[in-house]
């Protein structure tokens, strides 16, 4: 006998690079328009600025959601004499936000302001979570946005954060749970690994697992961004939009999953 669906949801995870696209052009609409290509129900963003000197004072957050007509929660998870950098979720519904916190972290190393080596201020980056309950119809979801760190063994610390009773293992066996964002973490990686022992993974009903890459856009050759998902969900469809606009806009590829809601979890 065949189950119809009660609910479909669209979420979509997505590093926007600061709306700093491949061409060195400061654009947040031009991130608007790549949402909007895919109509997106949810999304989790990650590096996004507000009021910082380097891309032109902008409300990069505000005005992604004022273009698409969604609500909007920003969390700083820098900010330094006005300047903001952080994360946020875009969303079609009513939500409450449930917690936002920075995850666990290592004592930070000191980085000269001018390092001849500017990659290593990202290192040592304060790593955050956003986890919002969305009501979609007489549907409830759980609906959580992170950026986990670049060292190894920190992301590990923070994912068994993510996983813990203070967080998703308190209520993602009772309500359902999507977790998305950048990891940088491949699918090999032990956190990755862990995740998916409670999880699904979206991108796994991808058969072209090379279709799986995000970064770096124009040619990607590592899976960091990732959607992850249980109760009575069921993936419908995933993809990595690879195209022109999307190769320009950021340095990585959003990832796409459409989802239905099964009465028991049939």
């Amino acid at each position: 006998m065949k189950i119809n669906p009660i609910a479909k949801i669209r979420v979509m995870t997505y590093n926007v690079h600061s709306c700093r696209g491949l061409d060195g052009r400061v654009i947040p609409e031009r991130i608007a328009r790549v949402i909007e290509q895919f109509n997106p129900d949810l999304v989790a963003l990650q590096e996004l600025d507000v009021n910082r000197r380097w891309s032109k004072r902008m409300d990069q957050p505000h005005l992604i959601a004022t273009h698409l007509r969604m609500q909007c929660h920003f969390q700083p998870v820098i900010a330094v004499e006005g300047e903001h950098y952080g994360i946020a979720i875009l969303s079609r519904y009513p939500f409450e936000i449930k917690k936002s916190v920075d995850l666990p972290s290592y004592p930070k190393k000191s980085v000269p302001k001018k390092s001849y080596i500017p990659f290593l201020k990202y290192l040592f980056e304060p790593r955050h979570a956003i986890w919002i309950s969305v009501t979609i119809g007489s549907e409830v979801i759980n609906f959580v946005n992170t950026h986990l760190s670049l060292r190894a063994n920190e992301r590990l610390e923070q994912i068994k954060s993510l996983l813990g009773e203070e967080w998703l293992n308190m209520d993602s066996h009772k309500i359902p749970t999507i977790v998305c964002g950048d990891f940088n973490e491949g699918p090999r990686s032990r956190g990755y690994q862990l995740l998916k022992a409670s999880f699904g993974a979206a991108k796994s009903s991808m058969p072209d697992k090379s279709s799986r890459k995000t970064l770096f856009s124009p040619f990607p050759l590592f899976e960091v961004d990732h959607i992850f998902y249980n109760g009575n969900l069921r993936v419908e469809s995933v993809k990595v939009p690879n195209n022109y606009l999307t190769r320009i806009a950021s340095d990585h590829l959003p990832v796409i999953a459409d989802f239905s809601f099964y009465q028991g979890g049939q």
